[in-house]
């Protein structure tokens, strides 16, 4: 698995993506309601790569560069060099088999190594029980709980201090397409 920069070749996935209920559900969303033509608009004008407030990334597989889920660094704070993290796997035929684990774990390296950030913090559904697997392997600790919208979220987060000790450090298999 890789990730890079998302482009607008991502968009018809993404789209479906955000239209499933079941996926929406598991982000504690609603499905996307709106028409592709707005998607596409809505897509195109985010924001300026020279200024981002956010990093977004695709997740593609290596041997076929299938384009398998989205994972992002979103509501940097510049200045106390911390960020929330997130991430999907739109396509089910994925789910199970580790590349969410391996993605986010280039993510975080992308968010520690390269963006120079001290602390990611995460939400994440307490029912979604497969994604809290995924942050806990990847080193993230619960730091508290959120009620928001009748739902209810455990906070997780993850210090550079705790990556730097752990053996995700080392895992220099990930890769980063830019």
């Amino acid at each position: 698995m890789s990730l890079h920069p998302k482009s607008l070749s991502d968009a018809p996935r993404d789209y479906i993506w955000r239209k499933d209920a079941e996926l929406a559900a598991l982000n504690g969303e609603s499905p996307l309601k709106i028409s592709f033509i707005r998607y596409i608009t809505q897509f195109q004008s985010e924001p300026d790569e020279d200024h981002p407030s956010k990093e977004i990334f695709s997740i593609k597989t290596i041997a076929e560069g299938r384009h398998i889920g989205n994972c992002a660094i979103y509501n940097i704070h510049w200045d106390s060099a911390e960020a929330q993290s997130g991430i999907v796997i739109g396509d089910r035929r994925y789910w199970g088999h580790g590349y969410g684990t391996d993605a986010f774990k280039a993510l975080i390296s992308y968010a520690f190594n390269c963006m120079g950030m001290r602390r990611l913090n995460l939400k994440t559904l307490e029912r979604n029980a497969r994604a809290r697997k995924c942050f806990v392997g990847c080193g993230f600790k619960p730091s508290g709980s959120l009620l928001e919208n009748g739902e209810t979220y455990i906070l997780m987060q993850l210090d550079f201090e705790d990556y730097a000790r752990s053996d995700n450090l080392s895992a220099t298999a990930y890769q980063m397409k830019r």
